[in-house]
């Protein structure tokens, strides 16, 4: 839950070296927030267990090609603090990861997403009926970063709905509050991805076994979406009205993406993290490009995750960062599908498909490495981890032969649980 506040209440943020005002990227400080503090206690009062090499290794690399690259930056300060916010983020997947080999960790944090995105909810809906404004932000400074986690909020929770999980009321009301605050952004981008999220998840759990509950969920769908296109397409209208996008005239994404490619055919080895900004401005790559000159231009950054990690930490980096996204999402979507008859099955296919949207999200928008964004797709990666291994080690187990079992406790009795909830 705290990633949502965490814009709204700098007080949880502790600098301990900071560049603010002098130096233009995606994190200005080292810092320490309570987030970490809580991950590091969390990591010291866990059972002791480690988690597989495959777990950790993608993600580790893109964490050594970042600390590498601080010694092709201009300011090595500065490289620096990206590299501390991806240790910082590496650590708390572990963490994550770990805490969800218990049962239930995972439903808890998915309750503290929920929380976190029903205050965005209200404030909202308080920016765009009361503020009328275009674009709502919530608590974020940003429409595109609400948007970008919206997705791991919707996608795991309406996975849940439409397997039968309980709590049918809490799981209407959660993914109903993170559609409506998807059309508020009236961000092109995070409509789109969430409509096709939404299509992937009924399409998905459908596959996984049709039921009367889905179709009847898929219904309701086509009726709520009868209801939210006038309200998208007014957003819309109401932004474009305000702002329009003259992309004929100057198209802004192509020329970020100029500039980037630039830097990378001149830098393959990258230009230090965190350095984007200061090397294609001061360094006339942005003018090559065909940046607009303004300040507000010169000083934004390529409207790609992808192409931004390329430029910074060079091909290297590149490969590693894809490699840490695409491990977790391979994991979710093996080890769902051959679970799918259970929650813990649906839940790892909607954790996927959160995972696979912001994947493709990132090729628009290079928000993924601000720490709020950051922060909620570890915590997706360290469910799919956790839940997975919980899940194939008890696979395992049921495979060995039934002589070679012990003898589990009230055996003969009848089980207890069922349904829905076993194999949970």
């Amino acid at each position: 839950m705290l990633p949502f506040f965490s814009a709204a209440m700098p007080m949880f943020d502790m600098g301990i070296v900071s560049l603010a005002g002098s130096w233009i990227g995606f994190v200005y400080s080292l810092e320490v927030t309570i987030i970490d503090i809580l991950a590091v206690a969390a990591f010291l009062a866990l059972p002791a267990g480690r988690l597989p090499l495959w777990c950790k290794l993608p993600f580790l690399a893109y964490v050594v090609a970042v600390t590498l690259s601080i010694f092709q930056a201009d300011e090595p300060l500065a490289a620096s603090f990206g590299a501390g916010q991806i240790a910082r983020m590496f650590l708390i997947m572990v963490v994550v990861a770990r805490a969800c080999l218990e049962p239930k960790t995972a439903i808890y944090i998915l309750r503290g997403m929920a929380l976190g995105m029903a205050a965005h909810f209200v404030a909202v809906l308080h920016q765009r009926l009361a503020l009328n404004l275009p674009q709502a932000h919530g608590l974020f400074i940003h429409q595109n970063t609400l948007g970008m986690t919206a997705h791991m909020v919707l996608f795991p929770h309406l996975a849940l709905l439409l397997h039968g999980y309980p709590g049918t009321r809490n799981l209407i009301l959660a993914t109903l509050a993170t559609i409506v605050v998807v059309v508020f952004t009236a961000s092109r981008a995070t409509v789109g991805f969430t409509a096709l999220g939404i299509g992937l998840t009924y399409l998905v759990l459908a596959l996984a076994g049709l039921t009367q509950r889905k179709v009847a969920f898929a219904l309701g769908g086509v009726l709520a979406l009868a209801v939210v296109a006038p309200l998208a397409m007014s957003s819309f209208e109401k932004r474009f009205s305000n702002t329009p996008l003259n992309e004929d005239q100057y198209d802004e994404r192509a020329a970020f993406n100029r500039a980037a490619s630039f830097i990378l055919a001149d830098h393959p080895l990258g230009v230090g993290s965190n350095h984007y900004v200061h090397v294609a401005r001061d360094k006339g790559y942005s003018e090559r490009a065909g940046v607009a000159r303004a300040e507000g231009n010169r000083n934004n950054i390529v409207h790609s995750a992808y192409r931004l990690a390329a430029a910074e930490t060079g091909y290297f980096g590149l490969v590693t960062f894809c490699l840490a996204l695409l491990v977790p999402l391979a994991c979710a979507f093996r080890t769902g599908w051959r679970e799918r008859s259970n929650a813990g099955g649906a839940l790892l296919l909607g954790l996927g498909i959160a995972l696979l949207i912001v994947c493709l999200h990132s090729f628009y928008e290079w928000i993924f490495f601000i720490k709020e964004v950051q922060y909620l797709v570890v915590y997706t990666m360290g469910m799919i981890f956790g839940i997975s291994l919980r899940m194939n080690a008890r696979r395992r187990r049921n495979a060995l032969p039934l002589l070679r079992r012990p003898l589990p406790a009230g055996a003969g009795m009848p089980a207890a649980t069922g349904g829905i909830r076993a194999g949970w």
